[in-house]
């Protein structure tokens, strides 16, 4: 017989009505300025320079400007290069360097969850003390690194920074495997299975929930990157590199709406990618990690 469920007192629904209210003002908090751009990268840029009054900011625009969306996608930006050359670099450095990350990261945490070896408890708290150290403290040091291994600006140098296996990935993904039997492992050891075998025909499958949370979160986190790219990749930006430059490029002419619908290309991969596999994010994530 199913259980009946506790009335909630008073006082706990007082707060929850009011949970309520402080995360649905901060939701409006986000889509307000989203909206707000949306509205204005369909103005022509003479109305833009019309507008003399914040409320006629909020207006819908009297002639919608599509346009926009097409000039910014074909015409060049001068010395920053097209919105389509960014758009590919974001996508190239963020898909291969999802797929680096993760797979390093699942590498490390299969091995130090699974196997005793010396030091395995150093290794853990050193990826722990890795995730405390701010990021500012590092840049000197990797930027010598990389000029002395002669891959700054290029691609593979970014990759190559995007490659590190200790992370946020590496916590989940090793409370994940932590979380599977080691007795699969075994019984596949039975049939002949070696290491390799075992982690990509055993633990990476019944891991895979976990595995694709964390790269959906990587690549969110890959697409808005912007410091790596801003200093290792100089000769071709990012979308979010190139944002920046193309505000500065606009100033003069303030042809912003076309800044506005950039905006709205570099924002939508990642809208639509949460939209999407948001589900899956919050099934396989947890306060305390991942769950298999």
């Amino acid at each position: 017989m199913e259980s009946k469920r506790k009335k909630r007192s008073p006082m706990m629904s007082i707060g929850v009505s009011i949970a309520f209210i402080v995360f649905a003002l901060y939701s409006i908090s986000l889509l307000f300025p989203f909206i707000w751009i949306l509205i204005n990268s369909f103005r022509n840029v003479d109305e833009w320079r019309s507008i003399t009054s914040m409320t006629s900011y909020w207006s819908l625009p009297t002639n919608w400007d599509f346009s926009n969306y097409l000039t910014m996608l074909t015409e060049s930006m001068g010395d920053n290069g097209s919105i389509l050359e960014m758009l590919f670099y974001s996508l190239l450095l963020t898909v291969l360097g999802t797929i680096i990350n993760v797979f390093f990261s699942a590498c490390a945490a299969y091995v130090v969850a699974k196997y005793e070896f010396p030091g395995k408890k150093i290794l853990y708290s050193l990826a722990i003390f890795a995730m405390v150290v701010p990021i500012v403290g590092t840049l000197p040091a990797q930027v010598k690194f990389m000029e002395f291994l002669h891959l700054d600006d290029t691609v593979i140098g970014v990759l190559f920074l995007y490659s590190g296996a200790f992370g946020f990935n590496f916590i989940l993904l090793h409370s994940a495997f932590q979380g599977i039997s080691w007795n699969y492992a075994e019984a596949a050891q039975m049939d002949g299975a070696g290491h390799f075998s075992i982690f990509f025909k055993v633990m990476i499958p019944m891991c895979r929930g976990p595995l694709i949370s964390c790269a959906i979160l990587q690549a969110i986190a890959l697409w808005n990157d912007y410091s790596t790219p801003f200093l290792f990749l100089n000769s071709h930006k990012t979308l979010a590199v190139g944002l920046q430059a193309i505000q500065a490029s606009l100033e003069n002419s303030q042809n912003y709406p076309i800044m506005f619908a950039a905006i709205i290309v570099s924002i939508l991969p990642v809208l639509i990618l949460y939209a999407v596999f948001q589900k899956k994010i919050v099934e396989n994530t947890v306060a305390g990690g991942l769950k298999g």
